[in-house]
């Protein structure tokens, strides 16, 4: 057992996890045995993973074509962080005018008297018209018809579309 260390030990020199040791074991890429005393071992490698795994950092050289196809999507990608910073500045702009036309509308609708259009008419003080029963019963029509006491309001097209008044 001198040649392979606990999972728990394995695992610490490793700097991974037991669990990843396992994956490890499970895919091949390190070795186990189960030892006299019913416990799995694990045989570290001489050549850390740090090496063996290691990306090379050096840059190859680049050749004419790369070095053209670089410069072609550092220009590419110049010209389109323009248009982003275009577009950002014609959002920020579109934004400013709707927050203005909303200040706007809303002291425009403060200026505009509230009408409500099924308010009750006065009473009439005069005896000689009809009972308000004999009214109902015979519209009144063209010139006979009184002045409404509440101008009457003009509806947006959408509520006259979908079912305003």
């Amino acid at each position: 057992m001198a040649d392979g260390v606990p999972m728990r030990e394995a695992a610490d020199r490793l700097g991974i996890s037991v669990a990843a040791v396992r994956q490890r074991i499970r895919r091949g890429t390190l070795e186990s045995f189960k030892g006299e005393d019913g416990r799995w071992y694990v045989r570290i490698p001489t050549v850390p993973d740090a090496v063996r795994y290691a990306v090379p950092s050096a840059v190859p050289p680049a050749d004419d074509v790369t070095s053209a196809l670089l410069d072609t999507l550092r220009s590419e990608n110049a010209f389109l962080r323009g248009e982003v910073e275009i577009r950002n500045r014609e959002l920020a702009d579109r934004t400013r005018e709707v927050q203005e036309l909303h200040v706007l509308l809303q002291n425009a609708q403060r200026l505009i008297p509230a009408t409500v259009p099924d308010a009750p008419h006065p009473p009439e003080q005069s005896g000689d018209r009809e009972s308000p029963a004999a009214q109902e019963q015979t519209p009144l029509r063209g010139a006979q018809r009184e002045p409404e006491v509440f101008p009457k309001q003009r509806w947006p097209w959408w509520m006259r579309i979908l079912g305003g008044k």
